[in-house]
């Protein structure tokens, strides 16, 4: 779906098509987020739509959708690996990795990997299927929409017309890999 297609429902629904589409792209059925939150910005800029509630109906779809697939892991995540694992090349011995790798790292993971298209749909099934703490994750999701959204739509107003579109998830990629591997030298370097 392009922002052409989404323009005229947003003039129809209002705020409620920004929460829809949020949530719709973090339980991974595929939405424009970054450009759309870029997008969004561009219009609170131009005075077409009103940058707070923007970004709170924004951010209460992302945090809507994470629930909603923290508790369909949650639900179904381990009868679902056990039997159809298989067929996507998760052994047990494989998912107990991605477990014990999330129980570790999980908590950045919730905070970064909204800005890790990919990550940020796989965080919240992962997180229910294995057992991670709901209140936890219910900060750390919070946290983590807030700061993603707010960056995203701030960035459109305040950029607007000067920055393509399409440009967006890649620098959205490039900020987060610069951020790696600063922590990468940091803790080369301290070693």
């Amino acid at each position: 779906m392009s922002i052409e297609q989404i323009m005229p429902y947003l003039q129809v629904y209002g705020y409620w098509i920004i929460l829809l589409i949020l949530f719709c792209g973090i339980v991974g059925i595929p939405a424009p987020e970054e450009s759309f939150m870029v997008f969004l910005g561009v219009l609170c800029g131009a005075h077409q739509l009103n940058y707070s509630l923007s970004a709170s109906a924004a951010a209460i779809g992302a945090v809507s959708g994470m629930i909603t697939a923290y508790w369909i892991g949650r639900t179904l995540g381990q009868s679902f690996i056990r039997r159809f694992g298989k067929y996507i090349k998760v052994t047990p011995e494989r998912w107990e990795k991605v477990e014990g790798k999330f129980q570790k790292h999980g908590k950045y993971s919730l905070l970064i990997g909204f800005f890790l298209p990919g990550l940020r749909q796989l965080n919240p099934y992962i997180a229910g299927t294995s057992g991670f703490s709901f209140p936890v994750f219910l900060i750390l999701s919070a946290a983590g929409s807030v700061i993603w959204v707010i960056t995203f739509v701030t960035l459109g107003f305040f950029l607007g017309d000067k920055i393509h579109v399409a440009y967006i998830p890649l620098l959205a990629a490039a900020f987060v890999a610069i951020l790696l591997l600063y922590k990468w030298f940091k803790k080369r370097h301290s070693a």
